[in-house]
């Protein structure tokens, strides 16, 4: 018996497999080879003041910021532990304020958000002097962190540390 020999050929779907394949192939080198690029120069720094704002403070840990601010403690970056600037000053706000997450209908006929005041509770805006680096964008950074309003900055000292947002910057930079 003579058995036939069939001849190979490619056809529209095969090609779209191939190029499918080459696709995934060359966006993995692209993603893997990005991870490999040097991160932005720094092409300047200075001095800044910047002010973090800490919700919901006990009245003991306000006496440890107190403390660091008295001892010139330097503040860390709770996640690297890299330096972020030292203490300047702190103002405590009493009353740390819960708002609530559905608007109501006062008698009035008005809807409003209800909030409370925790009584041993205090809002903290705490003053940081540091020492920053600009890179080539333009974006001042301490610690890997941006130094921009809103920006969140891991704050902490001996015995207390918590998530905190710039709220406030004066720039004494170049």
């Amino acid at each position: 018996m003579l058995q036939q020999r069939k001849k190979i050929r490619f056809n529209f779907i095969d090609i779209m497999i191939v190029l499918l394949i080459i696709s995934v192939i060359g966006t993995a080198v692209y993603l893997i080879m990005s991870d490999f690029r040097p991160k932005n120069k720094m092409i300047d720094g200075g001095n800044a003041t910047i002010c973090v704002r800490i919700s919901d403070v006990d009245e003991s840990a306000l006496q440890l910021i107190k403390q660091a601010k008295n001892e010139s403690l330097e503040v860390k970056d709770s996640v690297t532990g890299e330096k972020i600037g030292t203490i300047l000053g702190y103002n405590a706000e009493n009353k740390t304020k819960y708002y609530g997450k559905t608007a109501v209908k006062n008698e009035d006929g008005v809807y409003v958000v209800p909030s409370s005041a925790y009584e041993n509770k205090f809002d903290v805006k705490v003053y940081i002097s540091v020492e920053a680096q600009m890179d080539e964008r333009g974006i001042y950074e301490i610690a890997g962190n941006r130094i921009l309003v809103g920006s969140p900055i891991h704050f902490k000292i001996p015995s207390f540390a918590a998530v905190s947002y710039i709220i406030e910057v004066t720039k004494n930079l170049g």
